[in-house]
């Protein structure tokens, strides 16, 4: 048995895991089209007798701050209580406030909260995400090859029964590219 552990600050990313972390579970990508919407700074403050780590959101030039009409808060005067309105809920009661939350939209395809549609993407809008993809890969400075990845995701939406799954085939194609690298 080895007594040699493997550093914990690896940021080495297995193939298997690396659509999902880097760019679909990464808050600074819109997960429509893979194009970075945040830069986050990063810093630890020592002071006292804690350190703390602090970090700073900024929108890029391809995300906006815009008002996300379709999720209102009702708030009941009387108790402070929130909870999720229906925007065909008409009726509001005195004491009763609609407020519209702010969320990060991303200009390139207009998603509110960078969240992907359930639509399936044709195989020219996927081939078009491979560009975004790979450039989000890139900078997470992992190998991989691009070719591979383009002609992956096409092949898979060639295949009629893989072709609604666009999340799985861009997760399989960087698999894909990441292991022939």
């Amino acid at each position: 048995m080895s007594t040699t552990d493997s550093p914990s600050g690896d940021d080495h990313v297995s193939p298997q895991r690396a659509f999902d972390r880097i760019v679909w579970q990464n808050s600074r990508c819109c997960n429509g089209c893979f194009e970075l919407v945040k830069e986050i700074e990063e810093a630890t403050f020592s002071g006292g007798v804690d350190d703390h780590d602090v970090q700073e959101h900024h929108r890029t030039p391809a995300a906006t701050l815009e008002p996300d009409d379709r999720i209102l808060t009702d708030v009941d005067g009387g108790s402070g209580s929130t909870r999720r309105g229906d925007a065909g809920d008409a009726q509001s009661r005195p004491g009763q406030q609609r407020t519209s939350i702010a969320r990060t939209t991303c200009r390139s395809c207009s998603r509110i909260g960078c969240w992907a549609d359930d639509e399936t993407l044709s195989k020219v809008q996927a081939l078009r995400l491979t560009t975004p993809l790979a450039d989000r890969l890139e900078e997470a400075g992992l190998e991989f090859d691009r070719s591979v990845l383009r002609r992956a995701v096409r092949l898979f939406k060639e295949h009629e029964d893989a072709q609604g799954y666009d999340t799985e085939i861009f997760r399989r194609s960087v698999k894909l590219a990441v292991k022939r690298a």
